[in-house]
């Protein structure tokens, strides 16, 4: 984590991210990287994402993308390049209720969502 941190700070890019040996470490610095520019500077968001090496590190972004930005989730999961990523995006558009919040006066809220207790009658 510490070395995410480093980097982040330190490079100049996203293909410094390279430079990180541990996979997870250097998958979480693309992500940081690539969202930093998403929904801010597109052309920097899309150069961000073809500077990472394999289409599944790029779906990987582009799907954890779409978790955080279900609004987003829709775009992102029409560029994926990967079948194991088009199955992914077909879970995350298919449940949006797992990452939004219920709106107060929805009148059928997603299934195992709480319902509040009637107070009752009067006694």
């Amino acid at each position: 984590m510490i070395l995410l941190l480093l980097c982040l700070s330190a490079c100049d890019g996203p293909r410094d991210c390279e430079r990180i040996r541990d996979e997870v470490m250097r998958e979480d610095c693309r992500f940081e990287r690539a969202s930093a520019l998403f929904g801010a500077d597109s052309r920097a968001f899309y150069a961000a994402l073809e500077a990472i090496p394999s289409p599944e590190s790029r779906d990987l972004v582009r799907l954890r993308l779409a978790i955080r930005d279900p609004g987003a989730a829709q775009g992102l999961c029409r560029e994926v390049e990967t079948a194991s990523a088009q199955e992914k995006c077909r879970q995350v558009l298919g449940r949006p209720h797992l990452s939004t919040a219920p709106r107060a006066h929805d009148p059928h809220p997603p299934a195992g969502t709480p319902v509040p207790a009637s107070p009752g009658p009067p006694r």
